[in-house]
């Protein structure tokens, strides 16, 4: 299902396919597409919307650049990108002048710079460059030599290549604190610049040791996505299935709670606790999917069979083939209960398979069934042999094919209380009690 959202400008709405999302740093950004192709990026700064750009180009140097190469980067589709976007509200588009005034009037120096700086694909990198120049000299000046080395430290993860910042960051002035950003554990400790370190350890890939500590700022923040991502993202690692439960149940509708526990299970190291939450989602086709792809894992043949009870006939027949060789291979020692599951399996593939490629996926195996379903081919085409059709379509609750067997076979032999007996039975396991009643009544008129 395709993901859309809104856009707002001069108030007209439109709304827009999402094509993907890439996560860079503390910035989201959401690519969308609407009518003649026309591309929009929307940037996310933590939690927060910005604004959206309407992109023709992009600049090789550009923080989009940077941030689109070497993000994470989520299909439109995926659970992630679905509890960053609300696909109700409209998000509207702002001019930079706009943009700039409202950064200003809800942030601190370094984060505006910070932000604006995001958007160096779209706004002028001159006064770009300038408002940083400014805001770092008004400090130096003041002597508040700390925050113009962060309002550098922290330009530079946006901006690497601008030469001004990258200069005065190596000035003598700044030596006691390039010293200090260089103890990165100590900086950790500390905790002084959330900043700056989020940033870096996003380009370390977030290394186990310092996971906790970021979890916490973001807790502290009340960044309810980023914990979602980062904990996602090093699953694995934290062990920490229960707060990505508590996340997922707060950010995320049950069908796309399901797809990301499923998109987690084959990587988690104890399967059975993804799996246990998929029971209460009732994702039972993520369950069957994950077990086709992993036959050695089903420890629990009851919840196999439940699953396989469960799952619609439509989402069955996707992957019939390499479920049927599943299931050979799983009751390969237990005859009796192979032919349990396939004769459930194989009621619910008739409904959207043909004959022949069942019998062809299960050439090689002798079972009463297989018996069965060869003796329904041979008799498919003999007008002599309906009634015995039918019965085996209804033993295997094909009641439309049963039906139209017994149909027939009741023409040849109106006198005949078995087919009717048979087409009442068909039709009130259909459901249909009013047909059912209609043949009810046929078998009382029936002369001894």
């Amino acid at each position: 299902m395709i993901t859309t959202i809104q856009l707002m400008h001069n108030k007209k709405t439109i709304r827009f396919n999402v094509e993907q999302m890439t996560i860079y740093k503390q910035v989201k950004i959401v690519e969308a597409t609407g009518q003649q192709d026309q591309s929009y990026h929307l940037f996310f700064y933590k939690d927060r919307y910005i604004n959206a750009k309407k992109t023709t180009s992009i600049r090789l140097k550009s923080f989009l650049k940077n941030a689109l190469q070497y993000g994470h980067t989520f299909a439109s589709d995926h659970p992630l990108t679905k509890a960053l976007l609300n696909e109700e509200n409209a998000y509207r588009l702002t001019s930079n002048n706009q943009m700039v005034q409202k950064l200003s009037n809800k942030m601190n120096e370094t984060e505006m710079l910070y932000v604006l700086a995001m958007f160096d694909n779209y706004v002028n990198e001159k006064k770009i460059e300038a408002l940083c120049k400014k805001t770092f000299y008004n400090y130096r000046r003041n002597g508040q030599l700390m925050k113009a080395f962060r309002i550098l430290a922290n330009y530079v993860q946006i901006r690497p290549h601008d030469m001004f910042a990258k200069d005065m960051l190596h000035h003598f002035d700044f030596k006691k604190h390039q010293d200090k950003y260089q103890d990165i554990d100590q900086l950790t400790i500390e905790w002084s610049d959330p900043l700056y370190l989020e940033s870096i350890y996003f380009e370390k890939n977030f290394p186990d040791t310092v996971i906790n500590s970021i979890i916490q700022q973001y807790h502290i923040d009340n960044r309810k996505f980023d914990q979602l991502f980062l904990i996602y993202t090093k699953c694995s690692s934290l062990k920490a299935v229960a707060r990505l439960d508590d996340l997922a149940q707060e950010l995320l509708s049950e069908q796309d709670q399901i797809a990301l526990w499923e998109d987690l299970l084959a990587q988690y190291p104890e399967p059975k606790e993804i799996i246990e939450k998929l029971v209460k989602l009732n994702g039972y086709h993520a369950i069957l999917r994950y077990y086709l792809h992993h036959a050695e894992a089903i420890d629990d043949r009851e919840l196999f069979e439940k699953a396989l009870e469960t799952v619609s006939t439509d989402q069955l027949v996707q992957d019939y083939q390499p479920l049927l060789q599943a299931l050979i291979t799983v009751y390969e020692n237990n005859a009796v209960q192979l032919e349990k599951v396939l004769h459930l399996t194989i009621k619910k593939l008739l409904q959207h398979l043909s004959l022949k490629d069942i019998i062809t996926s299960l050439k090689h195996t002798e079972l009463p069934i297989m018996q069965k379903l060869r003796k329904m081919e041979k008799l498919t085409d003999n007008p002599d042999q309906q009634f015995a059709l039918g019965e085996i379509y209804f033993d295997l609750e094909q009641y439309d094919q049963a039906i139209a067997c017994f149909e027939w076979e009741m023409e040849l032999s109106p006198n005949d209380p078995a087919p009717i007996q048979y087409l009442y039975k068909s039709y009130l396991a259909k459901g249909d009690k009013e047909q059912a009643n209609t043949y009810k009544q046929l078998m009382v008129n029936i002369p001894s």
